[in-house]
């Protein structure tokens, strides 16, 4: 039994392995093929031009004459360098398959004269392939099923307020695209695709229960679940009474390879001219935007004192600062220097206490996220009948 078992083992790894290079030619094999445009080359005295797509086990092809199409669609599946066609049963043998050209022949199932290769090519260049992708997303965001953005998780519960993130705002696409690291396998084959990921967001505006509704590789979930887990906390979901509600959040996330490699390069080039810059990186939090005033204002329409009180002074200054936390919150009020009335100031205090939600600083340096902040706040208490 004792010698039994390595022999097993090695029988077992010999019989997995052919099996497992096997796969992995036909992955490459996939990648080459798949989601381009193939133009079959033809007889220059041929009227009509050919063109052909292997896509999402869907053989299609386009037949032009005249100015008019004629389409037609097939199932496929690819065994290692064959095609087969499943409403047909016939099987066509790749015996050239580049990043550009492809040539295969049909494989009649008894002795037949005249069967010669198709040769195809398609366009490999960087520009083609930016307008591939482009044409790929394009279709893949018609096909997709489910409903992007926010949803409720008790349907009971109407959103008013939508999660907000800083930075991104309302468009998390945006966030996945800029922070993403491609797969580096599917990178250098050119793989692209595409993810539908859904997670819930708690009343702390931080994802939980991330699911992968769509994929077209497993790599690219791994990225995109390492990106949800990473992102910093949003300005959760608020129902009709401002109360915090958990939510549901679906977002679409092409990987488009040519695409990256732009917004890499354009990211690098960005890095160096910022090294050559002062940046500002943070906006500091406001109650109204472009308005400066707006929180003195605030206050001062809501004050009510008596100016006697000011002992003929032509007025008073009381000095307050207010903490906001990075939900806009505010967090904490104290009189930073009395006014000389400490009834005056604890109306002050009241009234900030009673102010709505701000806006949080916003810090825009990598995946963005939203800060605390600290107001200095100064009242003025006019004595206008002196």
């Amino acid at each position: 039994m004792k010698h039994f078992l390595p022999i097993l083992f090695i029988f077992s790894f010999n019989l997995v392995s052919p099996l497992l290079a096997q796969d992995k030619k036909c992955a490459n094999m996939s990648a080459l093929l798949e989601n381009k445009i193939w133009k079959v080359q033809l007889p220059k005295d041929k009227q009509y031009a050919m063109e052909m797509e292997f896509r999402s086990a869907g053989w299609r092809t386009t037949f032009l004459y005249d100015e008019k199409q004629t389409k037609t669609f097939y199932s496929y599946s690819l065994h290692g360098d064959t095609i087969k066609v499943f409403e047909s049963g016939k099987n066509y043998i790749i015996q050239e398959l580049t990043d550009s050209t492809l040539t295969f022949l049909y494989l009649p199932e008894s002795l037949t004269i005249g069967v010669t290769p198709v040769r195809c090519t398609t366009d490999n260049s960087i520009q083609g392939q930016r307008e591939n992708e482009e044409r790929l997303d394009s279709i893949w965001r018609k096909e997709d099923i489910w409903n992007k953005g926010t949803a409720p998780i008790n349907k009971t519960q109407a959103i008013k307020e939508y999660p907000r993130w800083a930075v991104w705002d309302y468009d998390l696409e945006k966030y996945f695209v800029s922070q993403m690291k491609y797969p580096k396998e599917l990178l250098k084959k050119n793989v692209a695709g595409h993810s539908v990921v859904m997670f819930s967001i708690d009343t702390l505006g931080l994802p939980r229960e991330i699911n992968i509704l769509t994929t077209i590789h497993k790599e690219f979930d791994k990225e995109i679940i390492r990106l949800t887990k990473e992102l910093p906390h949003c300005l959760p979901c608020r129902d009709k009474n401002g109360k915090r509600i958990e939510c549901f959040h679906t977002v679409y996330v092409p990987f488009l390879p040519q695409h990256y490699r732009d917004r890499v390069k354009a990211d690098s080039i960005a890095k160096e001219e910022l090294k050559q810059s002062f940046v500002e990186w943070e906006t500091v939090s406001y109650f109204e935007k472009a308005n400066p005033y707006a929180v003195t204002n605030y206050i001062n329409e809501r004050l009510t004192y008596d100016p006697k009180l000011l002992n003929g002074k032509k007025e008073a200054k009381g000095i307050y600062t207010i903490r906001i936390d990075s939900y806009g919150e505010i967090i904490k009020v104290e009189t930073l220097r009395s006014c000389g009335i400490p009834e005056w100031d604890k109306q002050v205090l009241q009234i900030i206490k009673g102010m709505p939600r701000w806006t949080p600083t916003i810090n825009y340096y990598g995946k963005g996220e939203y800060h605390n902040s600290v107001w200095t706040v100064p009242v003025l208490f006019k004595n206008d009948n002196r």
